[in-house]
């Protein structure tokens, strides 16, 4: 399998896969130290070839963001030879700056969470990893480019705020998050980004907005002086959603002349340097790993 890019697809990610709006071959799931993958899918594209996973379910909604096995989708991702990792997600903007169907190329993120397994590390001294740029900043280049080439609406910057689900935030919690910073909440890219910067490999996050965030009112919101139906609020996100296969045929493209300005590879060079794992990233979960009775390795 000649892929490098993989795409973590969010709410509604399973739609396109039930419509065929992607060309896809189904892998299935993958067994890893951390137990089994999201299925996995090999889109072919004229401009080139990635791997799909959504993280919710391939037919529908099926699990929410707090019982999601990130730890198993990254490996997984990683062991296929992915390189790079772009994330689709749908949000809630805080701010009115972000109108409802645009993109957003977030460029920082608040973890608000508190129940996931946050590191593939656990009981060990690693995983001490500089969170700056949070997001590669190559990935984010390449969007930034297919974006304008594909003529989308888009801004190239926001705080995401990553909540734990699966409810949504109250209006005391929404005015916590806009008072530190925040732009845009939403439920997954913590802790993706952050195992994905334990592996080694470059991550970047493209969201759509999908409403804005709980206000603590019956009436609807305001944008550019009037205000926004539910109906129009529906209809830009799923326009969003609906030019996302097209998005990432063109990144394809895009990152083959992207030049890297990242050092997303050497995230974990501390480590190494200092002897306290090797070059080889899959010794590093050896001890991790048993076989179980079936030959699948053991979560």
């Amino acid at each position: 399998m000649a892929a490098t890019l993989a795409c973590i697809g969010g709410t509604a990610a399973y739609d396109l896969l039930r419509q065929g709006a992607l060309v896809a071959n189904r892998v299935g799931t993958r067994p890893t130290p951390f137990g089994l993958s999201q299925p996995i899918y090999e889109c072919k594209s004229r401009w080139g070839e990635f791997f799909f996973l959504s993280r919710h379910g391939e037919s529908g909604y099926n699990l929410a963001p707090s019982f999601i096995n990130y730890r198993a989708n990254i490996y997984a991702l990683k062991d296929l030879g992915v390189r790079a990792i772009v994330s689709w997600s749908e949000t809630r903007a805080i701010s009115h700056n972000y109108r409802i169907g645009q993109y957003a190329i977030v460029d920082d993120l608040v973890d608000e969470t508190f129940s996931r397994a946050h590191t593939f590390f656990e009981d060990t001294g690693l995983g001490l990893v500089r969170q700056w740029p949070v997001f590669c900043p190559s990935l984010r280049q390449a969007f930034t480019t297919t974006l304008t080439e594909e003529g989308c609406d888009y801004i190239e910057r926001g705080v995401y705020v990553c909540v734990e689900g699966p409810r949504e935030e109250t209006p005391a919690e929404a005015r916590k998050y806009a008072a530190y910073g925040g732009e845009l909440i939403g439920h997954s890219l913590a802790p993706e980004v952050f195992l994905a910067r334990e592996l080694q490999l470059c991550y970047a996050c493209l969201c759509y907005v999908a409403r804005y965030a709980e206000h603590g009112s019956n009436f609807r919101p305001f944008e550019a002086g009037r205000i926004l139906e539910k109906s129009v609020e529906r209809q830009r996100a799923a326009r969003a959603v609906e030019r996302l296969p097209r998005i990432l045929e063109r990144l394809c493209d895009v990152l083959t002349h992207t030049p890297g300005i990242c050092q997303c590879e050497s995230s974990m060079g501390h480590h190494v340097a200092s002897g306290q794992v090797d070059e080889d990233w899959r010794t590093w979960f050896e001890r991790q790993t048993a076989t179980s009775p079936t030959g699948d390795l053991a979560p």
